[in-house]
């Protein structure tokens, strides 16, 4: 039953994470946290999603820009083993309950996570969102709403910017698969929801891309918050009791 939810779960949210540049990853974490730990929910994530990030960023290379990524992937990979250390730290329940937290925010007030400055970031400020990120994504294990705003930013056209993020969480996902291996996490023992999980979000990117600009935003923004709430109440529960 896990497998087929999770292959059926990423081929849905690759659509949505193709379509609409982010979103998919978090429902996939959250739905993939109500059968196991988070801390092994994080990385059998980290890895679907590596592969639902390569394949999109293969479909729309040509839209990527390079620089912000190169800048925001210096500092990935030891903050990811910070945020593997904390992660594995915190009992699972503390877990659950932050990324409820973490989750719910998004949903409801991503505002709070928004770019406030103009186009003209300069390249140190994307040392901070791949520290930012690396900790992130390997605590709460979904980094790509903060790093977001700050490639809408500096990106001209929403194509550009979906093809960006794409590519930094390629990056991102890489450091905390390595983070969390180098933690004992071992990708052997999850090697069947993995491979689902993988092939679903392949065949969803391909859907997805060429759906991009055809499916509105306020009916994606819907959805996505409906889902994200029910999921994170359910993980609160879970942590509760």
């Amino acid at each position: 039953m896990f497998v087929v939810v999770v292959g059926i779960v990423a081929l849905l949210t690759s659509i949505l994470s193709a379509v609409a540049g982010l979103g998919g990853g978090v429902i996939l974490l959250v739905v993939i946290a109500q059968f196991v730990a988070p801390t092994i929910a994080i990385p059998i994530q980290g890895a679907i999603q590596l592969a639902s990030n390569s394949s999109r960023a293969w479909f729309l290379r040509d839209d990527v820009e390079w620089r912000p990524v190169a800048w925001s992937s210096i500092l990935l990979l030891p903050a990811s083993l910070v945020g593997v250390a904390v992660a594995t730290f915190l009992p699972d329940d503390v877990v659950r309950v932050a990324l409820a937290a973490f989750v719910l925010v998004l949903a409801w007030r991503p505002s709070l996570l928004n770019w406030r400055g103009g186009r003209q970031l300069p390249n140190q400020a994307f040392l901070g969102v791949g520290a930012a990120s690396g900790v992130l994504n390997t605590t709460v294990g979904a980094s790509a709403p903060v790093p977001s705003p700050f490639f809408k930013a500096v990106t001209a056209t929403h194509v550009g910017f979906v093809a960006t993020a794409a590519v930094a969480q390629v990056f991102a996902h890489a450091a905390k698969l390595i983070a969390f291996s180098a933690g004992g996490w071992n990708a052997a023992d999850h090697l069947g929801v993995i491979a689902v999980g993988v092939a679903g979000v392949v065949v969803g990117s391909s859907v997805g891309t060429k759906l991009v600009g055809r499916i509105s935003e306020d009916t994606l923004g819907s959805i996505f918050r409906v889902v994200l709430t029910a999921l994170a109440i359910r993980l609160i529960v879970t942590a509760i009791w």
